[in-house]
């Protein structure tokens, strides 16, 4: 007897709310044979095609069951195979598509589907995660690579990857989008398959080996999921069944110039049940720990220079947070000025756990590339971040939008000398580090990466041959640590209690000082001088007691030259203290 899926399964997915799409459409392996399952309400014709009927349209023709839905069991189908969907639209097209449920995908310009029977996962180790939060934001694909050029696997990966990021002290790791698509150039971030882990690194069970192997290390494993839009390359989404099926029928809203992709219509019910489905497939398949949701802007605000919230992504949000918050950590890489992202949507909020602070990166960037004296009439640029720093729970990004397309990497952005360039990504790091906000950086900021990041190439690992770029990643460790035993560094980020401002307006010496305060009240000092001059016997105002450098980013082991204060500093009411150039310190007081 053939096994069918449910009719209000599928009435619900096309109406109402159905999140279970991985479970019945696609190709699944029962009693001996492949059922295939799509949803193609315009279609006039579909069949099955694939390795084992040498590709021949009509040869395994598809029954529709139900109002758009159309299945077949094929028993000559085996495991590995490629498969496609051969679909007769309504006005006469006829389109080749791949499965929009395929669980593996040979990547590559046509993109077919990969019969996969799959299979449980002995899944261990489970990652904890507080308020320290530590990100390492990789593309897998240029990482590192074989020697040949080809791809590492994600067997390779979770045996060099994972202990390199275990090593610098991070306790996650976000991967640019990993889910199928067909062009290198794109990041990931153009996908054909939104249920299938790319085939460039291995199969499903190599992911799942590689995610088992970070949370045994202590790392948490994040995705960056792109729910926005889609490719317009034919085998994909769009036009699915000879019409528009998950994109909108008016081509003015369809079309996504920006991206030269097409923008999912959010208003479809089973557009979201295929979205918000395949973010719990991934939670549940592949034990992941978060995402990230990109251009969340552009979702909000779908016209350009727009003010007009689009209702229906706005609902989409909403309904994605209340499904998945609480189950996995929810990131929104957004940068409108829309209030309430990471308030409950109890209060009226979307109900992210996170922001990226966009506007952070954008200001801090921007003031590291001036020269001291439009950095004296820029001071602001440093300060006031802290004027909205807690109207959302932040997350403080340098990420790999900020290394490509010109922009040059984070070294090459600083001004001055061969040895001020290092000084200032150091300076950059103990920044970031010392203010309100969880961490990310993208990989090869960690040892100053020189040349902007390429998709295409890999990492210059040889430079941590110099010791410059290995005191800059002994540095990033170090703060790490730093970070994570501290709790004033971490556990009160989220408003003023957590923070006190020292020093805020000194524009003529480029230099700003402030508290950090843990839960029960304990502190840490951050003294950060962004002026090419040396501080001697510099006053800050401070409590009485005897004070220690926790960390001096000047520090010869990290490649300076050993300037500044490095022992205890008494304090009656101020200490006098020495700081190099492009320089900063953190400091505690001692208690008996």
């Amino acid at each position: 007897m053939k096994v069918l899926p449910a009719l209000e399964d599928l009435r619900a997915y096309r109406e109402g709310v159905f999140y279970g799409g991985a479970e019945i459409f696609g190709a699944h392996y029962i009693d001996d044979e492949f059922r295939f399952l799509v949803y193609a309400p315009r279609a006039k014709e579909i069949s099955v095609v694939g390795e084992w009927n040498q590709w021949t349209p009509g040869a395994h023709p598809m029954v529709p069951i139900e109002h758009g839905y159309y299945c077949t069991f094929i028993p000559e189908a085996e495991e590995g195979q490629l498969y496609k969907y051969h679909i007769l639209g309504e006005n006469g097209q006829e389109v080749w598509k791949t499965d929009p449920y395929a669980k593996k995908i040979r990547w590559g310009q046509e993109s077919p589907g990969i019969l996969y029977r799959t299979k449980d996962f002995p899944w261990e180790a489970k990652v904890d995660l507080g308020e320290n939060l530590s990100i390492y934001e990789v593309h897998l694909g240029s990482w590192r690579k074989k020697e040949g050029g080809e791809y590492l696997s994600y067997q390779e990966l979770a045996h060099s990857l994972l202990p390199y990021v275990e090593d610098l002290g991070y306790n996650a790791i976000e991967l640019l989008p990993i889910t199928e698509h067909p062009y290198d150039g794109s990041w990931g971030y153009q996908q054909s398959g939104y249920y299938a882990i790319t085939s460039r690194h291995g199969d499903p069970w190599d992911f799942k080996y590689f995610v088992e192997e970070a949370h045994r290390r202590g790392i948490a494993v994040f995705l960056d999921w792109v729910p926005c839009h889609f490719i317009t390359d034919a085998p994909g989404l769009s036009y699915f069944d000879g019409s528009a099926l998950y994109e909108s029928d008016f081509w003015e809203d369809a079309y996504n110039p920006q991206w030269d992709t097409m923008n999912f219509d959010f208003g479809r019910r089973h557009v979201r049940n295929f979205l918000i489905g395949n973010l719990i497939f991934l939670w549940k398949e592949y034990g992941i720990d978060g995402i990230r949701v990109d251009a969340v802007a552009h979702m909000l605000f779908r016209k350009e220079d727009s003010k007009e919230i689009d209702r229906h992504s706005l609902e989409f949000l909403k309904e994605l947070t209340a499904e998945l918050k609480g189950k996995i950590l929810l990131f929104a890489e957004d940068s409108s000025d829309h209030e309430g992202v990471t308030k409950p949507l109890m209060q009226g909020g979307l109900g992210f756990d996170y922001k990226w602070n966009m506007g952070w990166m954008n200001d801090t960037l921007r003031y590291f590339k001036m020269d001291g004296f439009s950095k004296s009439q820029h001071h602001n640029l440093l300060t006031f971040p802290m004027v909205y720093a807690f109207s959302e729970k932040f997350l403080l990004p340098l990420s790999h939008d900020e290394v490509v397309h010109m922009k040059g990497s984070l070294l090459s952005k600083m001004r001055g000398s061969y040895e001020e360039q290092f000084s200032q990504l150091r300076l950059l790091h103990l920044y970031q580090y010392s203010m309100p906000g969880k961490k990310l950086l993208f990989m090869g900021g960690e040892f100053g990466q020189f040349a902007e990041w390429n998709a295409f190439t890999t990492l210059d690992w040889n430079l941590l041959d110099f010791y410059s770029h290995l005191g800059v990643q002994t540095f990033v460790r170090d703060l790490n640590l730093l970070y994570h035993k501290k709790p004033a560094l971490h556990d009160n980020d989220e408003n003023w209690q957590g923070f006190s401002w020292i020093d805020v307006d000194n524009t003529q010496q480029n230099f700003i000082a402030f508290k950090r305060i843990d839960l029960e009240g304990k502190s840490v000092v951050i003294l950060l001088n962004f002026s090419s001059k040396d501080l001697f016997e510099h006053r800050v105002n401070l409590e009485p007691g005897t004070y220690r450098v926790l960390l001096n980013s000047d520090g010869e082991e990290y490649g300076g030259k050993g300037r500044g204060s490095f022992g205890p500093l008494e304090a009656k009411d101020h200490i006098m203290v020495g700081l190099a150039p492009y320089s900063g310190m953190i400091l505690e007081v001692l208690h008996d």
